[in-house]
């Protein structure tokens, strides 16, 4: 479930945007490579905000003075050397105190740090597990790079379609995350598809999610983005493709299962044809190649019959475990 929430809108029953949220009780996890040129100033804005919480940057493989900006302006710092948002990210929430509320955010200065304020009380107003700060409405020019913005509309109407995840922005790094939804749902994603792991895992284990509207800026000339547009692209795509296998393996395999018995029934169209003309069959590869199709559907939708049922299971386990441990 996503909601929309905008922390000045009057005409919330709760009145969201006035709870206080106690930053002893947060975590902030910034992931970065090579930002020397603005995580000194992320982290010092984070202290500002948040003078109790722990302010964590995990260098991933930096090959500048990055570590060292970090511990300057007063951050932990751990090490990363795996290349990939995931696995820093992954680093970071592992070596993190123990908290009730992690912030995930880039070390570009992208994101401002005074509106993390409005991500916790939406978090704290709605209890819900995660909170997105949304950047296409409000974002400044030259904040996407030509073609992103494009590439943001596609992806999200992708994961709408394959999931019916309602989201306006599914690549946000700026999040607030509860501990409950980290214990229950480890990350796996390795680069920049970590974002939408954490949206589409949220979807599929029942987690409720809540989107704020937050301000989005170019990064300054000196820091350049790590996002390969085709590269990326594509890893992205192939890992919302695995991650419609693992969470809707029904659908995943029957559509599958109809596109194989589609292309069986072209194949076999000839020797049917052949067979009811003159008793013979003479395009006999292409009635091995469309009974071999069809064995394969069959075979596939079975697969997403037992895959679906072993999903559903696994999901009443999980649901009985998080209960027990609540």
């Amino acid at each position: 479930m996503v909601r929309m929430v905008d922390p000045q809108d009057s005409s919330l029953p709760t009145g969201a945007g006035t709870a206080r949220v106690d930053s002893a009780r947060v975590a902030v996890v910034i992931p970065c490579r090579n930002e020397q040129a603005t995580i000194g100033k992320v982290v010092r804005r984070f202290r500002e905000v948040l003078p109790e919480a722990e302010i964590l940057v995990v260098d991933n493989a930096s090959r500048d003075g990055t570590r060292h900006e970090a511990v300057e302006a007063g951050a932990r710092v751990v090490s990363e050397s795996r290349p990939g948002k995931g696995f820093a990210l992954l680093s970071g929430f592992e070596s993190a105190r123990e908290a009730d509320y992690y912030v995930m955010v880039d070390g570009d200065d992208t994101y401002p740090a005074r509106e993390v304020e409005l991500l916790l009380e939406a978090a704290e107003e709605t209890a819900c597990d995660m909170v997105v700060g949304t950047r296409l409405k409000r974002s400044r020019p030259g904040a996407f790079r030509p073609g992103h913005t494009l590439g943001n509309q596609f992806f999200i109407w992708l994961v709408r379609l394959l999931f019916g995840i309602r989201t306006d922005d599914l690549f946000s790094g700026y999040r607030v995350i509860t501990r409950r939804f980290l214990k229950a749902s480890p990350l796996m994603a390795e680069g920049f598809d970590v974002e939408a792991e954490l949206s589409v895992r949220a979807h599929a284990q029942g987690f409720r999610v809540v989107e704020v509207p937050v301000e989005y800026r170019a990064r300054r000339p000196a820091s350049s983005s790590k996002l390969r547009t085709f590269h990326d692209g594509y890893r992205i795509l192939r890992g919302i493709a695995i991650l419609f296998r693992d969470y809707r393996p029904l659908a995943f395999f029957g559509w599958l299962a109809v596109a194989l018995i589609v292309f069986s029934l072209w194949s076999g169209l000839a020797p049917i044809g052949d067979y009811f003309r003159t008793g013979f069959v003479h395009h006999l590869p292409r009635a091995v190649l469309a009974a071999a199709l069809f064995t394969i559907a069959v075979l596939s939708f079975g697969l997403g019959v037992l895959l679906s049922s072993i999903n559903r299971r696994a999901g009443e386990l999980a649901a009985l475990i998080r209960k027990r441990s609540s």
